[in-house]
């Protein structure tokens, strides 16, 4: 049907763009509060301090297995999409990622908040595939399908934004808010915890409009009649379909491999060692080193305080107590409040005499609590040296990301004007994919080390070439599968191939590249590294793009 007969847009339709704007703006938003939440997640659960080795180890464990487990059961969930419905699969999965977070933000172990975690990966890489192959079935004009996947798709860049503001608001304002119901040993007024609970925020809005809108016609329609076939994973291997699916995969492998592999390393792995943060650096280097020696010492004396809280009931609890009052009393202090500090002493020593009492049979489990309590006292007052200093590079960092974010923005609107024109597909996507191949390189081995505005634009064009191609595939997915396998076929491509192959370039530009490169620092390691992970990545894009089929002209039927 032309797009100049084509019938305006209803209220039905207002409110389908709606729910799918909210779904892919929250699907970043959910996904973005793993670095912003999981640091000081984990710190509490684990009790030591955020730089603790510890932390960036089940930091990194954790970012494995929620890509592994969200591309996996994403896979499943494709199936699910063509099996059952689009619109039921991806109203489930919407709540599964609401929920999800929600439950992770009262987690009181380590294995509760990387399970909770995991499902709202499950959830967002499930709702994704749902959204898009529900958008591209209910506008049938093909001009207006590609409006409304190109513009509510670009509502996804906005989640990066929006939840680092929530996320800046909340820490800013978390010891004001309600308490939390939890056990005294934690604290009831974490940040991290507030951000989490946010994430219910997309299941409101989703769960009073989904009544009102329909789902897919065509697939309710061939489903009825008997006409539909059964999706099975074996057919995007049949003859017909085996080129599409891999070369789908292998272009949304390299898209992610260059956002994990380059970009979502870049405001903490790469952004400190610009030549502007010099002077930070000197200062921070034997701070950091410091702070490595008390953590190692505090990892020695933790199986003496395990043992200890294992064989004195109620330590655990006074350590935690303990541990609290310490917290407060360091902040009285720098806010030179003497009235709270008098009190805080006080209180402390009223715990003081609760310890001696519970250690009076066990010796050796006080000398081990006070011995754990130095060392963090260590890390406390380190803590505050490398403040000042490390807020700056955070703040460098900061920059780079929302620079990044804005980028990937217009990237998606870029891509939503573009996709609208006659451009072939396949020349569409090279529009991006061709300039991405010298950026990279540019912008993380030459730009990087003169560093300023420049490399903050660099990574900009970066994202905006990364994050468009996030978009195309939105598009061209669920044009380029039959009705059947739609949610199969994309949900292959897309997580299978992006999340959980592309994602495993953080891996391989950290910890494989990165040693082997020439630099100053770990930092300009890293760049270089990254640098060559980007173009690599779209080179073999581009090589892969002369494989990549053209849709077929729609049919009414499609």
């Amino acid at each position: 049907m032309p797009s100049s007969t084509a019938p305006r847009l209803t209220l039905t339709h207002w409110l389908v763009i709606a729910i799918a704007s909210i779904g892919f703006l929250f699907d970043t938003y959910e996904l973005l509060m793993t670095p912003l939440a999981g640091v000081p997640a984990i710190a509490e659960l684990l009790n030591v301090p955020p730089n603790n080795p510890l932390v960036t180890d089940w930091m990194g464990r954790m970012l494995w297995m929620t890509a592994l487990c969200g591309g996996t059961f994403g896979l499943a969930g494709g199936w699910l999409i063509d099996r059952f419905g689009r619109k039921r699969i991806m109203a489930v999965s919407i709540f599964v990622y609401a929920l999800s977070p929600f439950a992770a933000a009262f987690s009181t172990t380590l294995g509760a908040f990387v399970f909770f975690r995991c499902t709202t990966f499950i959830g967002v890489c499930v709702e994704f595939v749902a959204a898009i192959t529900w958008l591209a079935e209910l506008f049938p004009d093909k001009r207006r399908k590609e409006i409304v996947l190109g513009w509510t798709q670009a509502f996804a860049s906005l989640g990066g934004l929006l939840v680092t503001g929530v996320n800046a608001w909340l820490v800013a304002r978390a010891a004001t808010l309600p308490a939390l119901p939890l056990p005294e040993i934690f604290n009831a007024h974490g940040s991290w915890r507030y951000l989490l609970m946010t994430g219910l925020l997309p299941a409101i809005p989703i769960a009073l409009l989904l009544p009102f809108v329909p789902e897919s016609q065509v697939w309710r329609e061939k489903r009825a009649a008997g006409t539909l076939q059964r999706p099975s994973f074996g057919a995007l291997f049949s003859p017909e379909l085996r080129r599409v699916t891999l070369v789908t995969a292998l272009l949304s492998a390299c898209a992610y491999a260059a956002a994990f592999g380059a970009l979502q390393l870049t405001p903490l792995r790469i952004a400190p060692g610009l030549p502007e943060l010099a002077a930070q650096r000197a200062t921070l280097k034997p701070l950091n080193d410091e702070a490595t020696e008390l953590n190692k010492q505090l990892l020695a004396a933790k199986p003496a305080f395990d043992q200890a809280v294992a064989e004195v009931p109620g330590l655990r609890e006074l350590a935690g107590q303990r541990s609290k009052n310490r917290v407060a009393f360091r902040a009285a202090n720098k806010g030179g409040d003497k009235e709270k500090i008098a009190a805080l002493g006080a209180d402390f020593k009223t715990l003081g005499a609760k310890l001696d009492e519970l250690t009076a049979a066990k010796p050796d489990a006080k000398k081990a609590l006070v011995e754990r309590e130095k060392i963090l006292k260590g890390l406390g007052d380190n803590r505050e040296k490398v403040e000042p200093f490390d807020k700056v590079v955070k703040e460098r960092g900061n920059t780079v990301q929302f620079r990044q974010e804005m980028g990937g923005l217009v990237g998606r609107i870029i891509l939503a004007v573009l996709v609208v024109t006659a451009i072939a597909r396949r020349t569409l996507l090279r529009l991006f994919i061709i300039p991405a191949c010298a950026a990279f390189p540019i912008a993380y081995c030459h730009i990087y080390p003169v560093g300023g505005a420049m490399f903050d634009w660099s990574v900009f064009l970066c994202g905006l070439l990364v994050v468009g191609q996030f978009s195309y595939f939105g598009e061209y997915l669920p044009k380029i599968f039959p009705l059947h396998l739609r949610g199969t076929g994309g949900s292959f491509a897309t997580n299978v191939g992006g999340r959980m192959i592309g994602t495993s370039a953080a891996f391989l530009t950290t910890n494989l590249l990165a040693p082997a490169m020439s630099g100053a620092n770990t930092y300009d390691k890293v760049a270089f590294a990254a640098g060559l992970v980007g173009m690599a990545v779209f080179v073999i894009a581009f090589g892969a793009s002369f494989f990549l089929p053209e849709p077929k002209a729609e049919t009414s039927a499609d």
